[in-house]
């Protein structure tokens, strides 16, 4: 019997063994020199046999792994179509899952430490004040039109700003059937009640809502005050305004007309309020406006006033002793000359109060104007919320419209407008990251094209892999929505990017392995996509593992956005894993049909042109069609598909190899490469050293829109908020009076903190209930002293203040006794330090919350319990004053000014912080409130959750790579680069000028992530070669470059539509950062990993005992049993066996034009004896053998070897007994050969075995022939 192999073009005739030996070149290179990457049992066999010396618990666990990846991707490849339409099936299924998405903007949920002391607080106010307390605020900044300072202290820029803010307080919205207008949302200041229906009509209808403005100071702030229907007075008449309004006037008119009512009451009210003239005596902007009053200062001079004279010291409202707005408050950008007086101002503020959506619905829950509408908190909300947005909609279009705002700025600004910007700026930009998808999907094509053989091309595979992990991305969300993460800013703008980064990253490793391993195909076809797995697969598993581990770790950081980030990404990681080790290689096997069946890639029904090949034939002879020839024997389990000739190309794989592998092992370049790699560690500490804390606001809102423009003007030229000092329950306030004066003093020492034209602080609850009571002892004593009032009783000729007094003095505060009148007399009730009688301390509350109402809602103190309601009637003889409840819970309000940075807010927390603690220390619970401490107290923070989260993320990598490698030192090198990598970016940061806030804090975490996926396949890919640190380097190189490239070009490409974002914060903080990352990724990856690994690598996972840079030629195994085949009909020479894969796949490519093409395999002619020669040589090393076998009574066995897997083939021949016919072996040029013969005896025959299959996970197949005496 004869067969012969031809080469089909050049005419050359030779033998099969030419295709076997020129096909095993390719194969056993990987075997040799990647022993653990392509079969680690071979490796840790070599071992065992004292072949080799290595890391065998490394070596054990990657054993087991490549068994059950192996067999995955043969199920996967078997049922491929099965897989691939469950798995979309179910990644579908989880797609539904994003209609439940939710996202979280409240600044609150997102950045309170959960379980910190902010959130403890924070809980505590919404427990006790309730959802939705408190007040808003609706902001109105004018500025100069040309930006270049000028100043507004002018008639003209003063009277722009009151039809600015008048135009703001007409703003109406039609909702529910109802108009709703400026006082009916506002806050406005309490008046007593007087139980008379039309005086309290009248009272209800005056008083105007608060309003902070520097038009306070003139005449014309009484234009904002309304009403917007004049009041009608009985017997004065109608038509009263603020702008005619002189109360303590019209006070006097009143009791001409001898009314039944309590005047002095009414009186006394006033005086404490401060509410005297009104603005009937401010001067007038316009003295020639008709409506300007003749009592104005100004009005016969006809001129306009002093105005920087007038700002000076702040304004003052309608009730002066609680309405002082200070000078910082209303003016801005002030420059004042030497006696204090203010010559230039550049910004004018005003500031309308609005009710919480909690007040507004408290407010109007019980009248008839709601009584049909199901009345809600929500729909309070949404009342709310429509009107802001008027308001900002109605001053720009009243800017735009009047000739006179054209030499001014007006920019509104209100809490609505805030909270859009920021639920935009969560929102998932669809076109986005659509285009970016779009973008990787048309250079994974291009990327993967082969224009030489169509064929080969994997252009269809990687269009396909992007969509498979695009759609897997969208999966992974769905699932994390359905179990209730919710989706925040970071998340929406970061996570589909970073998912999609990391998967396709992989997924180009498995491309890349299956197109190397389409050369090697010396396998059977149904352990094609097993084998790719087997390789690639661990390396997969292990950054994955990696990657979500870290996540996880991360999702300790008690920081809900972050949180929420850490726990996505690590699910997403997951998901990403189980696409691309069952999804994605079903899609492979059908690839591998495609090129099997020899179609165009993206074009299957085009059959391609075979180019060039060497190719097996079998010549006629004594055997019969469709049987293979024994000389092909090591084939028989598989399709054995030949190199193919091609065209040399230009590949990142060749251009690792031939050229950067070897220019980057140069000693002057490590020495290059090592000093840029320190000089860079050393400019990133310096870049970190200049991040600072903080984000402006002014970066999260585009630019050309109002609201960016009035957070320029507030930062530059206010920085206003304000705050709350609150103090809690469990402590007793009667008793400890003095410690909460000081407490309130202690406030003056925080620099920010507006004070008082002296220098104090604004009075508070307590101060004013004192005055209050004071007010009353007085007037008492006053009575008592002239007959008015005794122990005993008052007389008709008692004021209502010294009844008030008596009543309150009869207190003793148990509810068992609750009157004693021998009090009076015997206990005051303020004591000459300034104590509230304690005893009592609760009856009075009651008494001054209901009739000092005025004082009580001006001093914003939000008591709780709310004290309980007692009028004071002096004509009840009725004693019994009701007892509120113990407090437990009060506020001290405080106006906070130039905190336009984020540094200024922060030292101003940590002072507050610092007062808190020590009177907290002192025995009264305390704590600070207000929007900066719900902002920006996280900054306080931020460093360390972020550097114990980067901490836990490389930890719990070093701890992955430790158990998976078992080398604490291929570890120690990981986490150090990974560590380096998040340095050097931390100092981009700093050089792009880029704070330091929650968003470049998660992405300094998913750094780590990234930074995996450009380290560990490095990594793996040096562990698992052999030899010297430089080959093993050059070796990793060559083997992983080009996914790690293909995968960051990838990513670059799905961030690049950030670029085009309107939000400059988008840009600059995702975009810049974002691409910085990818490139420290590749340079740190790509170049300084390698470079360090060549010089402090750790040592690989199988280093020969002989020190050779390959592994010894193992020890060939038993074949396998081979079924017996039917005779075919003239065969006299025995049963044939034919091979498992002859049917199916083999037909196929006998029926196409192949691109592969098929070997024809003849049966063998006797059954396999189950006797096998278990060890026939120790062989030299760093060798490819080609065996020669030739069985007599003695076996001889002559092996042809050489040292170079990739060098070119060429032929020789050798001959084993004098019957044997000559039998020509593929070797290699330039190799030295070693004959070795080994005698032994065999009673019937003896089958030699040379390894030919890398698969650890089957049964080796290998070559043998038998010959018999003389029967050749």
């Amino acid at each position: 019997m004869h067969s012969h192999a031809a080469v089909e073009k050049s005419g050359n005739k030779p033998t099969p063994q030419d295709a076997y030996a020129a096909l095993s070149n390719a194969v056993d290179c990987d075997l040799l020199t990647r022993t653990s990457w392509t079969d680690a049992r071979l490796a840790l066999h070599q071992i065992k046999k004292g072949k080799a010396s290595g890391n065998k618990a490394a070596l054990w666990l990657r054993t087991k792994l490549q068994w059950h990846l192996f067999h995955l991707g043969r199920f996967v490849q078997r049922h491929a179509g099965k897989v691939l339409f469950v798995g979309l099936l179910v990644l579908s299924t989880f797609c539904v899952g994003l209609k439940s998405a939710s996202i979280q903007t409240d600044v609150e949920k997102l950045w309170v430490e959960e379980g910190g002391r902010l959130e403890k607080e924070l809980a505590y106010m919404r427990r006790t004040l309730g959802e939705g307390a408190g007040s808003t605020h609706q902001i109105l900044i004018q500025t100069p039109s040309n930006g270049q300072g000028g100043s507004l202290l002018s008639r003209d820029a003063l009277l722009a700003h009151l039809r600015a803010v008048h135009a703001a307080t007409k703003v109406t919205v039609e909702m529910f059937d109802t108009t709703w207008r400026l006082k009916d949302l506002c806050y406005s200041p309490s008046f007593p009640s007087f139980d008379i229906q039309y005086i309290d009509q009248i009272f209800e209808n005056i008083f105007p809502c608060a309003i902070i403005t520097p038009l306070d100071c003139f005449w014309e702030g009484s234009k904002l005050l309304g009403p917007d229907f004049p009041v009608t007075v009985p017997m004065l008449g109608s038509g009263i305004r603020w702008t005619n309004l002189h109360p303590q006037r019209l006070l006097e008119s009143m009791k001409s007309f001898n009314f039944n009512f309590p005047f002095d009451t009414l009186d006394d009210f006033m005086k404490r309020a401060g509410i005297t003239s009104a603005y009937q005596e401010k001067p007038c902007l316009d003295p020639t406006d008709p409506e300007c009053p003749l009592s104005a200062p100004n009005k016969n001079l006809t001129q306009s006033p002093d105005i920087g004279a007038e700002l000076t010291g702040g304004c003052y409202g309608f009730a002066t002793k609680f309405m002082h707005w200070p000078e910082d408050l209303v003016v801005g950008g002030t420059k004042k000359n030497k006696t204090g007086h203010i010559v230039k101002a550049e910004a004018l503020q005003s500031i309308l109060q609005l009710m919480g959506e909690k007040d507004m619905y408290e407010y109007w829950s019980q009248t008839y104007r709601v009584h049909n509408l199901e009345w809600s908190q929500e729909k309070a909300a949404d009342i709310l919320h429509a009107w802001q947005r008027k308001f900002t909609q109605e001053v720009l279009r009243h800017a735009a419209s009047f000739n006179e705002t054209k030499n001014y700025k007006i920019h509104p600004f209100s809490s609505a407008s805030l909270a859009n910007i920021m639920t935009e700026f969560s929102e998932l930009s669809i076109v986005r990251v659509a285009v970016g998808y779009i973008l990787m999907l048309i250079y994974a094509g291009v990327s993967l094209v082969n224009w030489a053989n169509p064929v080969r091309s994997q252009s269809g595979l990687g269009i396909a892999g992007v969509l498979l992990v695009a759609i897997t991305v969208a999966a992974g969300l769905g699932f994390c929505a359905l179990i209730g993460i919710v989706f925040n800013a970071s998340t929406t703008q970061i996570v589909p990017f970073l998912a999609l980064g990391l998967g396709v990253d992989n997924m180009f490793l498995l491309t890349h392995t299956y197109a190397q391993s389409w050369d090697q195909q010396y396998r059977r076809y149904g352990d094609h996509t097993g084998e790719i797995l087997k390789r690639s697969g661990v390396s997969i598993l292990l950054s994955s593992v990696s990657n979500a581990c870290a996540f996880f770790a991360a999702a300790i950081i008690p920081i809900p956005a972050l949180r929420a980030f850490s726990l996505q990404a690590g699910i997403l990681v997951l998901f990403n894993l189980a696409t691309l080790l069952l999804v994605f290689p079903a899609i492979m096997s059908l690839d591998m049909k495609r090129r099997v069946a020899n179609r165009v890639d993206l074009l299957c029904c085009l059959a391609g042109k075979a180019p060039v090949t060497i190719s097996s034939t079998v010549q006629p002879g004594n055997v019969e069609d469709g049987e293979a020839d024994p000389a092909l024997d090591p084939l028989i389990h598989g399709v054995a598909p030949t190199p193919t000739v091609e065209c040399q190309t230009w590949t990142l794989s060749k251009f690792a190899r031939h050229s950067y592998g070897r220019l980057l092992l140069k000693t002057p370049v490590k020495v290059l490469g090592m000093v840029a790699f320190i000089v860079l560690l050393a400019a990133s500490v310096w870049g970190m050293s200049k991040v600072k804390n903080g984000l402006d606001l002014t970066d999260i809102v585009p630019h050309q829109t109002s609201e960016y423009s009035f957070l320029a003007a507030h930062d530059k030229y206010f920085g206003f908020y304000n705050m709350y000092a609150v103090t809690q329950g469990n402590f007793e306030y009667p008793n400890n009076q003095r410690l909460l004066y000081e407490y309130h003093d202690a406030f003056t020492r925080v620099s920010t903190i507006i004070k008082n034209d002296d220098g104090g602080l604004p009075e508070f609850w307590l101060s004013l209930f004192r005055d209050w009571l004071i007010g009353l002892q007085r007037a008492f004593d006053r009575d008592q002293a002239s007959g008015c009032i005794n122990q005993e009783r008052w007389f008709a000729n008692a004021s209502d203040d010294a009844i008030l007094a008596y009543k309150l003095l009869v207190q003793t505060g148990h509810v068992d006794n609750p009157i004693d009148k021998s009090l009076v007399g015997q206990v005051r009730l303020v004591d000459g330090d300034g104590i509230i009688n304690p005893k009592a301390f609760y009856n009075y509350l009651t008494a001054w919350v209901t009739n000092d109402a005025l004082a009580y809602s001006a001093s914003q103190t939000s008591l709780r319990p709310q004290p309980r309601q007692w009028y004071h009637n002096a004509g009840d003889v009725e004693l019994k004053i009701p007892k509120s409840q113990p407090i437990i819970y009060a506020q001290l309000p405080f106006y906070l000014n130039n905190l336009g940075s984020t540094e200024d807010i922060t030292d101003m927390i940590e002072q507050v912080r610092g007062i808190c603690k020590k009177f907290e220390d002192r025995g009264l619970p305390n704590f600070p409130a207000g929007i900066p401490f719900t902002f920006w107290e996280q900054y306080l923070k931020l460093r360390f959750f972020l550097f114990l989260a980067l901490a836990c993320v490389l930890v719990a990598i070093f701890l992955v790579l430790c158990v998976s490698l078992m080398s604490i030192w291929a570890a120690t090198v990981a986490v150090f680069v990974l560590a380096a990598m998040v340095l050097e970016l931390f100092g981009v940061m700093g050089l792009l000028g880029i704070k330091l806030s929650a968003a470049p804090a998660v992405i300094l975490i998913m750094a780590v992530g990234v930074g995996v996926d450009f380290t560990i396949h490095i990594l793996v890919g040096f562990v698992t070669s052999i030899g010297a640190r430089n080959r093993r380097t050059q070796m990793s190189l060559e083997l992983m470059m080009a996914p790690v490239v293909h995968g960051a070009i990838s990513t670059l490409l799905s961030i690049v539509m950030l670029a085009f974002s309107d939000f400059d914060f988008i840009v600059k903080y995702f975009f810049y950062v974002l691409s910085a990352l990818v490139l420290l990724g590749l340079v740190n990856g790509l170049f300084f990993l390698p470079i360090l690994l060549s010089i402090v690598g750790p040592p690989a996972e199988v280093i020969p005992a002989n020190g050779e840079d390959r592994i010894a030629t193992p020890t060939p195994m038993p074949s396998p049993c081979m079924e017996r085949c039917s005779r075919r009909g003239g065969d006299s020479s025995g049963a044939g066996f034919r091979s498992q894969s002859e049917s199916g796949i083999n037909g196929n490519n006998n029926n196409n034009n192949n691109n592969n093409p098929s070997v024809t395999y003849v049966p063998r002619r006797l059954r396999g004896s189950d006797l096998s020669l278990t060890t026939i040589t120790e062989e030299p090393p760093s060798w490819t053998s080609s065996h020669e076998i030739v069985v007599q009574p003695e076996v001889v066995v002559e092996t042809t070897t050489g040292s170079d897997c990739n060098s070119s083939s060429s032929s020789s021949s050798s001959s084993s007994g004098g019957s044997s016919p000559p039998m020509s072996v593929t070797t290699t040029h330039g190799r030295q050969h070693f004959t070795t013969k080994v005698t032994a005896t065999a009673k019937v025959k003896v089958e030699v075995h040379a390894p030919i299959s890398h698969s650890s996970m089957e049964p080796s197949y290998y070559k043998h022939r038998r010959r018999r005496d003389g029967g050749q």
